[in-house]
């Protein structure tokens, strides 16, 4: 007797390679145990009819910040993510992971998101971590090691470069959490503790990823100006320690940096061409969700959140950052403050109406707001290039992710659509734009995830593969998720199974079956 049964939908396989084809999927003990169709119903507990749908692994959230937003403990129902068919998440991006934990400073990294007043913590080492996430959320939970969390536990807010005895208990953690299920090594190089990181040290740190097949995540120095240095760094990092790379993330943001789109992009072919297993991760939007203070010059940041304070607090430094700021370029009609600790009344509203309001410059109005919310805020901002989104979208190199964490309840904080929204979206796109097909499209958010963090039995439909599944309506599948009202399921996803479970059906989730992802 099969515990589940889909009838009468056509499946997507995930490999993009073959062609999609009708059949039924049992699903037996976690696992999907045939394939085939007109297997009868009465063979199952549970049978979902699926005619006229596509049924299609469960996609792979390479690039996700549930750990970073504390919504893992906070909101494990995770139902932002499980609506629109997020089976698997992979958290540690951007540099902050929440292991190891050599100090009390360590956990700081993720301040910048989550106010950490309040967060209670039982484990120091990556194996405790994991063993507190096993079946407590409702997807499937990887992670990889963030470097600014090694780097801030060993030197707290010190501005300096590591020493070589740093250097080598870094590595020391990074091959003891590797060997405890760590996925990977992820860099955060815009933010303030790593913007002092030498190639010396990111070199001998991502050498240790090879052995283990581990790969290399990095959020660039620069997603503007300066994005084709940024890319000469990481890329000669990945080649030179033999390991695969992928690119948070990408994008190039503001207008007058947008021509650097098409070379930027032919840097990263290039390189694979070349023999670097090289990727990138993107979301299908064409507004960005930044820490606020990674508006300010990098030296007025470098020393971390009360350095950044002291230099506001300071009129020679202010007036240092108000000078850089007036080159920058920024549009503060297309900022919106998103997140706003202490000081909900900036949520909403764009840096543009708060200096109106005050009778301030915008740069005046920026400063004003994070010395208001002590450095913790996020905006929206719109400075991505609608045509680079599409061409990022369909390069065979691209997989989509949300960027975002998983949400269940309304918050008085906005989040970005991509929480709600992100993997709908993109089909929809699929189906409107026709620029890749439907098999493409599945390969990029299931498989190609799946084989870079090197996980064998999900991924892909076949037999004997964990039933990690979705349901998904090509006809109907769109988000609804606004900018102004983000808290909105996606409409289109049917079903999701994970772990051969009932995650997602009727617009309801329905409890907690994740587990850990490991290689395998």
């Amino acid at each position: 007797m099969f515990d589940i049964l889909l009838k009468n939908g056509e499946i997507i396989d995930g490999t993009g390679k073959k062609p999609k084809f009708k059949s039924d999927v049992a699903i037996t003990g976690g696992k999907i145990s045939e394939i085939a169709e007109n297997i009868p119903e009465s063979k199952a507990k549970v049978v979902i009819d699926t005619g006229g749908k596509f049924i299609v692994p469960g996609f792979i959230d390479i690039q996700n910040h549930s750990d970073a937003y504390w919504t893992l403990f906070d909101e494990p129902d995770q139902l932002s993510l499980i609506s629109q068919g997020i089976t698997s998440i992979i958290v540690g991006n951007c540099g902050s992971s929440l292991a190891p934990l050599t100090s009390t400073e360590a956990i700081k990294t993720i301040q910048k998101w989550h106010n950490l007043a309040g967060i209670n913590i039982n484990w120091s080492t990556f194996a405790e971590f994991l063993r507190s996430m096993h079946q407590k959320t409702a997807v499937n939970v990887g992670s990889l090691v963030g470097h600014a969390t090694l780097r801030r536990g060993l030197l707290g807010d010190q501005v300096r470069k590591a020493t070589s005895d740093e250097i080598q208990i870094m590595d020391k953690l990074l091959s003891q959490s590797l060997e405890q299920g760590a996925l990977g090594l992820s860099l955060g190089l815009v933010y303030a503790h790593e913007v002092n990181s030498t190639a010396e040290e990111l070199l001998e740190l991502s050498k240790n990823l090879k052995t283990r097949e581990a790969y290399l995540s990095v959020h660039l120095r620069s997603e503007g100006a300066h994005v084709l240095e940024s890319l000469d760094e990481v890329i000669e990092i990945a080649k030179k320690a033999g390991v695969a790379l992928k690119i948070s993330h990408f994008k190039i943001q503001n207008q007058k940096n947008w021509h650097l789109g098409k070379q930027a992009l032919k840097k990263i072919e290039d390189a694979y061409h070349s023999g670097l297993d090289i990727s990138f991760d993107v979301y299908p939007y064409h507004t960005s969700w930044s820490v606020l203070y990674t508006y300010l010059p990098k030296w007025a940041y470098e020393g971390g959140r009360q350095e950044i304070l002291r230099m506001m607090a300071s009129p020679v430094e202010r007036k240092k950052i108000l000078e850089y700021l007036k080159t920058q370029e920024y549009d503060y009609k297309n900022i919106t403050v998103a997140t706003s600790e202490n000081n909900s009344g900036f949520i909403g509203k764009t840096v543009a109406d708060i200096a109106a309001n005050s009778g301030v410059s915008g740069a005046e109005a920026l400063l004003n707001i994070l010395t208001a919310c002590k450095t913790q805020a996020v905006a929206f901002d719109r400075n991505l290039s609608d045509e680079l989104v599409d061409e990022l979208l369909a390069s065979p190199l691209g997989m989509i992710a949300t960027d975002g964490a998983g949400y269940t309840a309304q918050t008085e904080n906005l989040v970005h659509p991509r929480c709600y929204g992100a993997m709908p979206r993109f089909l929809s796109w699929v189906r409107e734009k026709k620029k890749i097909s439907w098999e493409e499209a599945i390969r990029k958010i299931t498989s190609e995830p799946a084989r870079l963090i090197k996980i064998t039995d999900r991924g892909t439909i076949a037999k004997n593969l964990i039933a990690d599944l979705v349901v998904i309506d090509p006809k109907k599948v769109s988000d609804q998720a606004t900018y102004e009202h983000p808290f909105q399921l996606s409409f289109g996803i049917d079903s999701v199974i994970v772990n051969g479970q009932i995650a997602y059906y009727d617009g309801r989730g329905s409890g907690h079956f994740g587990t850990i992802l490991r290689r395998t």
